[in-house]
């Protein structure tokens, strides 16, 4: 369930009151909470298609991740504790250690090295990349519908987004839509978990999960992207200095996690309809697809 995957292990005292307080950017994000007329993206609009018809994706299982000390320091030196866990960061309880060095998370994760193929994967997203800063009013769109089969011929599938996530909760958004930035790892903007990547689109949202059509969970916090590789032939995932700028990606993160009334994150597992060989739930989705066709062109004001 979620608490395993984000946080079942002693927090600090600090933490365990409200998980988010030491965000690294809670202060920038607060000044521009009531932001009503945003900066633009410098060069005008970026419009990106991003699509994929048929083949296969791949669907990250719960399982232990490594830890990379260029990211997250030495039991001496530790970094990227604050913030919600594993959504921002990792606090130190959550962490193994072996050698004197951290070795893994305590708990499985959406970013280790078990993944799952399926079948019949479609992608298909356009984004609009006008707003440059995250704010309270942003021109920032996002259409995305993709889906994948499983062996029994049973399609899941998420939609994306009526509802843009303008103003990032834990870290920036950039209005709900980001173009040409360096997301996740030791940016901080995204969870450390994942490597560091340069990402040619990404956004934030609201969206909605079915599987055979249905509607079985909504709505759920999403983010997507497009970025460089960052798997192994046998799709383990690497650390930073093992990432492949020659190829790209595209990820959908579907996490255990939904807003809590008064703000932050509270775990809250996604009713994704597939059964794990255990049997039970996948409670988060996070599928990866690679046989893409992108596009993107600036459109004029």
């Amino acid at each position: 369930g979620a608490a395993a995957l984000l946080g079942a292990t002693t927090l600090s005292a600090q933490q365990n009151e409200d998980p988010g307080a030491m965000s690294p950017a809670r202060g920038y994000l607060e000044a521009h909470r009531d932001v009503q007329a945003p900066i633009k993206l410098l060069g005008g609009p970026i419009l990106t298609s991003v699509s994929q018809e048929g083949g296969t994706a791949h669907a990250a299982l719960p399982a232990p991740r490594e830890l990379d000390e260029v990211v997250f320091g030495t039991p001496e030196h530790p970094l990227a504790t604050g913030g919600f866990p594993m959504i921002e960061g990792l606090p130190l309880g959550m962490r193994a250690e072996k050698d004197g060095a951290f070795s893994a998370t305590k708990e499985p994760t959406p970013f280790g090295d078990k993944h799952q193929t399926f079948k019949n994967a479609r992608l298909q997203l356009d984004a609009t990349d006008v707003t440059a800063t995250d704010a309270a009013s942003s021109e920032d769109r996002v259409q995305m519908v993709a889906s994948w089969e499983d062996d029994e011929g049973n399609t899941y599938s998420v939609q994306c987004c009526e509802k843009l996530e303008s103003v990032g909760g834990q870290h920036p958004t950039f209005g709900g839509v980001v173009t040409n930035h360096m997301l996740h790892g030791f940016t901080r903007v995204g969870t450390p978990l994942f490597p560091t990547l340069f990402a040619e689109v990404g956004f934030w949202g609201m969206g909605e999960i079915m599987k055979n059509g249905e509607v079985i969970d909504s709505p759920r916090p999403m983010h997507g992207m497009l970025t460089e590789y960052a798997r192994t032939e046998n799709y383990d995932l690497v650390f930073d200095e093992n990432v492949d700028p020659s190829k790209r990606y595209f990820h959908i993160m579907v996490p255990p996690v939904v807003p809590a009334d008064g703000g932050g994150l509270e775990n809250k597992p996604v009713k994704t309809g597939f059964n794990l060989p255990e049997g039970k739930e996948l409670p988060f989705w996070h599928v990866m697809f690679e046989d893409l066709e992108v596009n993107a062109e600036r459109a004029g004001e």
